[in-house]
């Protein structure tokens, strides 16, 4: 009996999951060619719109930039530039399951 409830607690997942997940996303993918201030300008768009929605955490797909003449822009970019932003408490690397090294993960004020 024990080791039919330890499978079925393995297949529910944690239960918490939802509560440390983001709950909005950006994906910069597909948007085309991007100016440093584009890049800017659209996501402080979304973590204004997150913080509004009362959201306190996001996730931003930035891609890990392997298909870049000059190597990743996006990423680079957002790690110097959110961390200067008042709504923005945090800024990491995302979670594998969640994109790693291709994702941010942000924690809003």
């Amino acid at each position: 009996m024990g080791k039919k409830r330890n499978k079925d607690l393995r297949q529910q997942g944690n239960k918490y999951a939802h509560l440390s997940g983001p709950q909005d996303v950006l994906d910069y993918h597909d948007m085309g060619i991007l100016t440093q201030d584009d890049i800017q300008n659209i996501a402080e768009d979304f973590l204004q719109k997150c913080k509004d929605k009362g959201a306190r955490k996001a996730l931003i797909i930035t891609g890990k930039g392997i298909h870049s003449m000059n190597g990743p822009v996006i990423g680079p970019t957002l790690r110097r530039y959110l961390p200067r932003l008042a709504t923005v408490h945090s800024v990491q690397t995302a979670r594998r399951d969640r994109g790693g090294e291709g994702a941010l993960e942000v924690e809003l004020r």
